[in-house]
């Protein structure tokens, strides 16, 4: 262990310092570090510079891809399967099975393999890189979106293949007699020993979590998070199962705690270093002498894998009942190559599924590090390429009711879109809606809505919603390229409309005013506008300055909330001086207060607070500077005028209340 140890730092340290300098030359050049990782794995791998060696490669490599599983397994959430339900079942369901058909029937005639390795092979294929899709997701803020729901529903279910995948593999490596039957027996007891703990990890964790957070603070919980990584690999490895697999499942059951969000704030600064040494690893792991052998069939092989998983899975997404462009944008955003493929291959490898030769792994590797290499690059501008696909394209068919002339379009019927509704529904102001999912198409009519299925980035769906004959557009939804191009196309088709927009991001102001928005409501900065407003209620201002205030942050673009330098002087002396004004503010009169029944005079509230009654609302009607014998009666509305200081004396008095 001496001997090796400085060996394997200085190797460490040429990786990371590799990672780091490839990692600020892409952003520089704002290219996907992915790609950089791979290529920087490619040239300083074993069979290429041999930088290093390969041992320490397989070592960082495991390394690696536990610690990048757990991370994946803690950012998912099975959400987005319980919202679409039994159609992303059917979605992924069809995906693996035909993604997988192609390549087995290919391992089966060029390779030369049985039926059972060449299935194993094809499902290997079939999975798609998680870690790409949800990097880029996470990048581009797009978990929530309806893409992001779609794409990590998928993905979701692909882990749980791939758990069941696992029980297999020793089984296809079992040969004669009962040797089958007792690999099948071995992995079943495998299986229900992880079961066993993962159930009473369900009942455990909440109380071992809560306790680590009272008596521990951040510092233990994001150990804790470290242990269970570990834990979970271990516990994986002693039941025969690959220790990345464990720690993916140990990830998934953080996933559910309540400090999920605090754990995933604490690892998130490690996810680009455990990115780094996976795909660095994984690059080095290509054999470069295979690759240059077979260089034309493996580059046909990653077109050929990139084009037919891109295809599958577009139309069995659209199959299911997902509108055209979201099928295509996820068929491009899945066309990679898993790293739970590799996972798979290399544990069939391990016990012999593919035979004593290693052939089939050391051309799975390229193939899925090709298929990274350009997915990289293909991801981010899925839903780009998505529109552009589909514009030219047939028209989905879009079921509607019949949209009211001058009305109003809510596109997304979530919880924004949803409560729009109901005050436009309670005000009598007829509107449409434009959603997509069946759950809040379903909702969209329980409320009466006239609703129009499909997706508004299409002009025909937004044609079919009466945008011709629209006094205003409202769009609430989490995808913001999609956003974008409903605002562009609207306005070029209705320069006079007036298009409302809610973005979760305040960096989409600019890009959504350049596109015609007339309004834009960043979710972020409104609930600033929210705390400041409630603030300076209970501080006295009167409602008149506050609601200036808040009409000139947002005249200002939300310049002042935003750090505009040339605003924020100017706002604060505003501030300032509200605050050394006199204030008004109102106060209703209850039963118990000792005011009524009383004249003013009688109230004495002049003399002892020094605030004026300067107009009495009752039933409905004002009655402005009131005589000192105007009798207070309960449920009448006093409007007070004094300094902050008074009008606190104020409501102390007129409620009975003693200073404190």
């Amino acid at each position: 262990m001496e001997h090796h140890s400085p060996e394997l730092i200085s190797q460490a340290a040429m990786l990371f310092g590799t990672a780091l300098t490839v990692s600020w030359a892409f952003r520089y050049l704002q290219a996907p570090t992915i790609i950089g990782y791979l290529i920087t794995g490619l040239i300083i791998g074993p069979s290429a510079l041999a930088f290093i060696d390969a041992d320490a490669v397989s070592t960082f490599a495991e390394v690696g891809l536990v610690l990048l599983l757990f991370i994946i397994g803690l950012e998912l959430s099975p959400q987005p399967l319980m919202q679409a339900g039994p159609r992303i079942l059917m979605a992924t369901g069809l995906q693996l099975v035909l993604t997988a058909i192609p390549p087995a029937l290919l391992s089966m005639a060029v390779l030369k393999l049985g039926l059972g390795p060449s299935l194993l092979l094809g499902a290997a294929v079939s999975l798609s890189s998680t870690a790409i899709t949800l990097k880029v997701l996470l990048d581009r803020r797009e978990v929530a979106s309806a893409v992001g729901n779609l794409s990590t529903g998928i993905l979701l279910l692909q882990d749980v293949y791939v758990l069941a995948l696992m029980i297999l593999v020793p089984v296809l490596a079992a040969s004669g007699g009962g040797a089958w039957q007792s690999a099948m027996i071995q992995s079943g007891k495998g299986l229900a020993g992880i079961v066993v703990i993962v159930v009473i990890l369900r009942f455990l964790l909440p109380g071992i979590i809560r306790q680590i957070t009272r008596h521990g603070g951040p510092e233990l919980l994001t150990l804790f998070a470290v242990v269970m990584a570990a834990g979970g690999a271990w516990v994986a490895e002693y039941f025969g199962w690959p220790l990345a697999l464990g720690a993916c499942m140990a990830g998934l059951l953080l996933a559910q705690a309540d400090v999920r969000h605090q754990i995933v704030a604490d690892i998130s600064p490690f996810r680009d270093v455990f990115n780094a040494l996976f795909f660095i690893s994984l690059g080095m792991l290509v054999n470069l002498a295979v690759v240059m052998q077979y260089a034309p069939y493996l580059v046909l092989a990653i077109a050929l894998t990139l084009l037919a998983k891109t295809i599958i899975t577009a139309g069995v997404v659209r199959l299911a009942g997902w509108p055209l462009r979201l099928s295509v944008q996820a068929g491009l955003g899945l066309c990679t190559v898993s790293e739970f493929g590799y996972v798979l291959a290399r544990e069939a490898d391990h016990v012999g599924v593919f035979g004593k030769d290693t052939f089939v792994l050391d051309l799975l590797i390229p193939l899925a590090v090709g298929t990274m290499l350009v997915g990289a690059l293909l991801v981010p501008l899925s839903g780009r390429i998505a529109l552009l696909l589909v514009r030219g394209g047939k028209d989905e068919e879009a079921e509607s009711t019949e949209p009211a002339e001058s009305h109003v379009i809510i596109v997304g019927f979530g919880i924004n879109g949803a409560n729009l509704a109901r005050v436009l529904n309670a005000t009598h102001i007829p509107f449409g809606v434009v959603e997509m999912n069946p759950s809040l198409v379903a909702e969209a009519k329980s409320c009466g809505a006239h609703v129009h299925v499909g997706d508004a980035a299409r002009m025909a769906i937004l044609e079919g919603a009466g945008i011709d004959q629209a006094r205003a557009l409202v769009i609430a939804i989490n995808d913001i390229p999609a956003t974008r191009h409903i605002v562009a196309q609207a306005r070029a088709r209705r320069p006079d409309l007036y298009i409302i927009v809610r973005t979760p991001f305040a960096s989409e102001l600019e890009p959504l005013y350049a596109r015609g928005a007339s309004f834009v409501v960043p979710a972020d900065f409104e609930v600033s506008i929210k705390i400041f407003a409630q603030l300076l209620t209970e501080l006295d201002i009167p409602d008149n300055v506050i609601q200036a205030q808040i009409a000139s942050v947002r005249a200002g673009g939300y310049g002042v909330l935003r750090g505009a330098e040339h605003q924020r002087g100017e706002h604060l002396d505003e501030l300032l001086e509200v605050f050394r004004v006199t204030a008004t503010q109102t106060f209703y009169v209850r039963d118990d207060s000792p005011a009524a029944g009383c004249t003013l005079m009688q109230s004495d509230l002049r003399r002892a607070t020094g605030v004026n009654i300067i107009a009495v609302v009752r039933n409905g009607k004002a009655h402005t500077n009131p005589g000192a014998d105007f009798v207070i009666e309960a449920g009448d509305v006093l409007v007070l005028l004094g300094t902050h200081a008074q009008l606190n004396q104020a409501r102390q008095h007129l409620s009975g209340a003693t200073a404190a």
